[in-house]
């Protein structure tokens, strides 16, 4: 056994709010607006299924 730290990066999530206001932009008629706010939420969760599985579980709307 080692005794080197953890170094696995650990996956926090954003807070409720800010999710809620980035599917909110994703739905934005800018385009701009609302490419921005799917960078954000791919970045965060990596995949579009790991986005909907929180926001389902979240009752984000």
């Amino acid at each position: 056994m080692s005794n080197r730290p953890n170094t696995k990066k650990q996956q926090l999530t954003p807070p409720i709010t800010l999710m809620q206001t980035w599917c909110i932009l994703a739905r934005d008629e800018d385009e701009q607006v609302s490419k921005h706010a799917m960078k954000m939420l791919l970045d965060t969760f990596g995949d579009l299924k790991s986005i909907i599985e929180f926001v389902k579980k979240n009752n984000i709307k």
